[in-house]
């Protein structure tokens, strides 16, 4: 069956994303912790993440025709090269320790406008990359590499971080990048590609058009969207998380960095999970639900736990998460048709980016003044609802959505 995977294009779209990863799980946590700590606000953390996330609301939306016709594969090794470059000059700009806040806005704002349109290419191709009749095993391996490279990556980026800083961080983010999209080139695949793009407004509306007319018919993918715009609306919790680190009398950096590695560790553990472990079809609805449960009643007592109970609670929830989303994203992909893919992908991604723009704002407004244990515990009861509106109460559309032989 490994032989089977690890077919030529797979390999190298694998190989390709962890070199990428190497670099982008360290510059990820290095980026966060410096605009708290240079502005100690919450506020302005929280803003700082909502305005890097804009361009998602709108621009998957107004790209993903285009992503449908054109070839991904290209946009890919091509996007990998310019942002590699792009954090070259980024390491460049802070080589002497230059903080601005709107300097760092608009950093982000252009690694948010290329990540949205590369993660649009590559949600889009990877599942074409994967040999037939291996879309679980497929997505496990993929699911894996970001948690395995935070498991490993990561105490060390951390210490890297502490030494030398972020300029450093970006330096290696865009050489690993470089390499990354030379790999990527390598791929070869014969695309299915819609028809010759119209360069005119009418045309572009109609292909928008189309893909939210294709979701309001399929309830299943339709529901599982909304709870998952309520679920990453209440993901903005973690904001919180690293000042609850900074302000404890005891905890420190290497802590919170300990803590991300260890979650990390329960989503590469669930990824093995679903490389070795088919889960029953009947069961992906039931354990999806159980999965969405879990995370709302940890979000009331997070803040509560004393560190080694809250590193065991991560952990666990990086099991649960990666077979939630491995199911969910299995799901959908095996439902839609691949000439849609694009545009539905960008359906998602722009509810997803509005929904952490907001949750981001709303939480960091929030810590300035209730406490963070109050607003894990409002953001539990949000989620409840959410898994009550939109998973218990429409689980006929979305039994038959997750409970699909893929």
């Amino acid at each position: 069956m490994q032989h089977k995977l690890w077919q030529k294009n797979f390999t190298l779209i694998i190989l390709g994303t962890i070199i990428s990863a190497i670099g982008g799980v360290g510059l990820s946590l290095a980026l966060s912790v410096t605009v708290y700590d240079q502005t100690q606000s919450t506020w302005l953390t929280g803003l700082y993440s909502a305005l890097t996330i804009i361009p998602t609301i709108l621009l998957p939306i107004l790209v993903s025709p285009i992503i449908d016709r054109f070839s991904r594969k290209k946009m890919i090794y091509r996007l990998d090269y310019f942002m590699g470059g792009m954090f070259l000059v980024f390491a460049f700009i802070t080589r002497s320790g230059y903080f601005n806040f709107y300097v760092y806005v608009v950093m982000g704002l252009i690694m948010t406008l290329n990540g949205i349109i590369y993660n649009l290419a590559y949600d889009s191709l990877f599942p074409n990359l994967i040999p037939k009749g291996m879309l679980q095993k497929g997505y496990a391996v993929g699911n894996l590499i970001y948690p395995l490279t935070n498991v490993l990556v990561l105490p060390v980026a951390t210490l890297v971080f502490k030494h030398f800083g972020v300029s450093f961080m970006f330096a290696i983010e865009g050489i690993l990048l470089i390499i990354a999209a030379t790999f990527e080139q390598f791929i070869d695949i014969d695309e299915n590609l819609g028809k010759s793009l119209k360069l005119n407004l009418k045309s572009h509306m109609e292909d928008i058009t189309e893909g939210f007319r294709y979701l309001l018919r399929e309830k299943g993918i339709w529901n599982v969207y909304l709870f998952f715009f309520v679920m990453m609306f209440a993901d903005g919790l973690n904001l919180l998380i690293y000042p609850f680190f900074e302000k404890h009398e005891t905890l420190t950096l290497i802590h919170y960095s300990l803590l991300l590695s260890l979650q990390s560790a329960g989503y590469m553990f669930g990824g093995f999970l679903h490389y070795f472990i088919k889960i029953p079809t009947h069961m992906r609805y039931m354990i999806s639900l159980i999965v969405y449960s879990v995370f709302a009643v940890t979000d009331a007592l997070f803040f509560l736990m004393p560190l080694y109970v809250m590193i065991l609670i991560k952990f666990l929830l990086g099991i649960l998460g990666m077979n939630s989303a491995n199911i969910r994203i299995t799901s959908i992909n095996a439902y839609i048709d691949d000439s849609k893919r694009g545009r539905i992908n960008a359906v998602y991604t722009t509810m997803i980016g509005t929904s952490i723009l907001l949750g981001k704002l709303f939480t960091g407004w929030l810590g300035e003044f209730m406490s963070f244990v109050e607003v894990g515990m409002l953001y539990s009861v949000i989620v409840l609802m959410g898994i009550l509106l939109f998973i218990v109460k429409q689980s006929p559309s979305v039994k038959h959505l997750y409970n699909r032989e893929v």
